[in-house]
């Protein structure tokens, strides 16, 4: 995966940023990598500078970033408040925007196992809850409602796989036999609700001492679609947490067949980006083999209930 360079983004554009929005002039200084699209700075003690890099994709998903955040903060969600974003070109050669800082630690950078942090994904399954239920396409998000085409067929995907090389056809109709049986209720229509669509745990900010959930961050991937897509990104084995978090706010729409639909998903992008191959350097959620084994994971403790219902 070819990425386009981190904008350059000098002390003294950073001091000219500042200054333009009244920040003061305190410490800069680039914060660890979290992501794949921006680069992050602290500006001061309060504040964060989040500039994406030089190419039309990564520029559209900042501009996405400035209408979805502040939509799903007046939904409720707990994520910090945007206040600037910034197109004019003449500081930096990309939009920029500036958000409070939220103080804690990034939970993928904790390396934790989901049993060890449950309360954290629950919490995150109730702000998922308040943004599907919360935000309107007849608000400024509506703006993000485009139409598009349905995502690829994991069981075509699997054939196309299985010729690629990555397995045999033996593995194909093994992986096809399973998708068959979650199809009713994957393929099953729900009405478009607005997603997150990056709920990885390098987006989720916990407390440094207790690791409370804190906030989600990074709405550059945000649109329209099935809420269960909302439950992809962290292992499987923290869904169930999330789901129970979010069904006591509110349940799924077609929340019968939720985890047939979030397993569904998983595989799907298993086998949309398998061919990826090693991702050094990336977050987990950036690893189709880690997704693999995850889900192999989950499944060899044994869940119950729906979701032994959706295994293999």
């Amino acid at each position: 995966m070819r990425l386009p360079d981190h904008t350059p983004v000098s002390a003294e554009a950073a001091r000219a940023i500042a200054e333009r929005h009244g920040l003061g002039t305190g410490a800069f200084a680039r914060l660890p990598d979290t992501g794949i699209i921006n680069a992050i700075y602290l500006l001061g003690e309060e504040f964060v500078l989040r500039v994406p890099r030089d190419g039309p994709g990564h520029v559209a998903q900042a501009r996405r970033e400035a209408i979805a955040a502040p939509a799903a903060r007046a939904a409720g969600v707990r994520t910090p408040r945007l206040l600037v974003f910034d197109d004019a070109g003449d500081l930096l050669p990309v939009p920029y925007l500036i958000y409070e800082r939220v103080r804690g630690e990034t939970l993928g950078l904790l390396d934790l196992e989901p049993g060890a942090t449950p309360g954290v994904w629950r919490e995150l399954g109730r702000d998922l809850a308040l943004l599907h239920t919360g935000v309107r396409a007849d608000g400024p998000a509506g703006q993000l409602l485009r139409p598009g085409g349905s995502p690829a067929d994991p069981r075509a995907l699997a054939e196309e796989r299985a010729a690629d090389g990555w397995f045999t056809g033996l593995e194909a109709r093994w992986l096809i036999a399973w998708l068959d049986r979650l199809a009713p209720a994957a393929l099953a229509p729900v009405p478009p609700r607005f997603l997150h669509q990056d709920v990885q745990a390098t987006n989720v900010m916990v407390g440094a001492r207790a690791r409370e959930y804190r906030a989600i961050l990074d709405w550059g991937c945000a649109g329209w679609g099935d809420p269960a897509w909302d439950f992809f990104g962290m292992p499987l084995r923290a869904a169930p947490f999330m789901l129970e978090g979010h069904r006591a706010v509110a349940p799924l729409d077609g929340d019968e067949g939720a985890e047939a639909r979030i397993v569904w998903r998983h595989l799907q992008l298993v086998l949309e980006v398998l061919p990826r191959g090693a991702a050094p350097d990336l977050s987990w959620g950036e690893r189709p083999l880690a997704w693999l084994l995850e889900a192999l994971r989950f499944f060899l403790d044994a869940p119950g209930g729906r979701w032994r219902e959706a295994g293999p």
